[in-house]
């Protein structure tokens, strides 16, 4: 018989260790962006103080209003997700007040679904939760709700000491308030970027077996320069080393969740593989048309309301998250706006020469 949660929640997916340096940040947003190329809507939730998940998308500073607001109840997800230049993919972002509050979602970190429950209306059908590399209080509220906990790994001499620490967390925390929450693997990052990496490896998989995944995201120049240019690599190189390895990992997250057959973790069958990199295609070129032609006023950018004679759009993205005010009332054209100056930004700061380098790696 069908639950609540099979019916309207999305699965829930933490990305968490609690030792830093380990492509953390990296890992959810790439993840978030493949998710949605392979045909799921994605609400990635930024949990981060620094607001890195937030930033690599071209939001920045950050905004007034985010994930504390929703937590708390300050605010609903439809007044304050921003809408990214990727059709299906939500953010919620860090902002100053998570930073300087963290301490006032303590009894969220002990309340199991509170954020399921303030994002149980999304309509999305995958959260990617990007948490601290902290047993913070953010992070406690994630795990509280999380269907199950993705772990990224880079194998270097400190990291076999910080994946037994958080597997302990997980696994307190699973006795201790979410039953439910199941584990959706460990993910090595920055393969090849220490001389004792391989040996570290070697060593991860003979202690936790098939919990670690099959592909391994390996060291890539391009992750730097998709993160100076506010993208996700698997939408700038998404037939690199790095890029390609994201889809393959993201397809294994796929199956690793439905293998776990738990509680709000059941979804719709995927996209094949060749769908899902030419919509990745399709935005790198899309973003690339972007730096383009960028507006010389904001208006020519805005999401503006349809006039009476164009009538409603069905296929509205914002209709994922319910009744949202019509664009004159909310920041959702200015969030987009924001990306696109983000990305002008950067151009504006290069030389001639740099900027036609990256334009000509965006053309691929």
């Amino acid at each position: 018989m069908a639950t609540d949660i099979d019916v309207v929640l999305p699965v829930m997916v933490a990305v968490f260790n609690q030792k830093g340096g380990v492509a953390k940040t990296t890992t959810a947003c790439n993840l978030a962006v493949c998710l949605t190329a392979f045909g799921y809507r994605v609400l990635l939730v930024d949990l981060d103080t620094q607001g890195n998940a937030t930033s690599s998308f071209g939001f920045s500073p950050l905004p007034a209003s985010g994930a504390f607001e929703v937590i708390t109840g300050r605010a609903k997800v439809a007044e304050v997700a921003l809408d990214t230049a990727y059709e299906g993919l939500w953010l919620l972002p860090a902002t100053m007040s998570l930073r300087d509050n963290d301490h006032l979602l303590a009894h969220a970190g002990r309340r199991r679904g509170l954020l399921e429950a303030r994002l149980a209306e999304t309509g999305v059908d995958v959260v990617i939760v990007d948490c601290p590399p902290a047993l913070a209080a953010a992070t406690a509220t994630a795990l509280a709700s999380a269907s199950a906990v993705l772990m990224p790994v880079r194998p270097d001499p400190f990291a076999h000491e910080g994946l037994v620490n958080t597997w302990y967390e997980i696994k307190r925390f699973r006795e201790a308030i979410n039953v439910h929450l199941g584990v959706a693997g460990i993910l090595l990052t920055m393969a090849g970027s220490e001389a004792t990496g391989d040996d570290v490896g070697r060593v991860i998989r003979a202690e936790f077996g098939e919990q670690v995944y099959g592909v391994e995201i390996n060291t890539d120049p391009k992750v730097a320069e998709a993160a100076q240019m506010a993208l996700p690599v698997a939408v700038l190189d998404p037939d690199g080393l790095a890029g390609r390895a994201y889809v393959e990992a993201t397809e294994e997250l796929l199956l690793r969740l439905d293998r776990q057959n738990r509680p709000g973790t059941r979804l719709h069958p995927p996209l094949g593989r060749d769908e899902a990199l030419n919509r990745l295609r399709e935005w790198r070129s899309t973003t690339h048309a972007a730096l383009l032609r960028m507006p010389t006023d904001g208006a020519s950018w805005a999401k503006r309301s349809p006039t009476a004679e164009e009538g409603e759009d069905e296929d509205n993205d914002d209709t994922y998250f319910g009744s949202v005010p019509p664009p004159q009332a909310t920041p959702v054209a200015r969030r987009r706006f924001g990306l696109l100056l983000g990305l002008a930004g950067f151009a504006a700061g290069m030389s001639v020469e740099a900027l036609t380098g990256v334009l000509r790696h965006l053309l691929g």
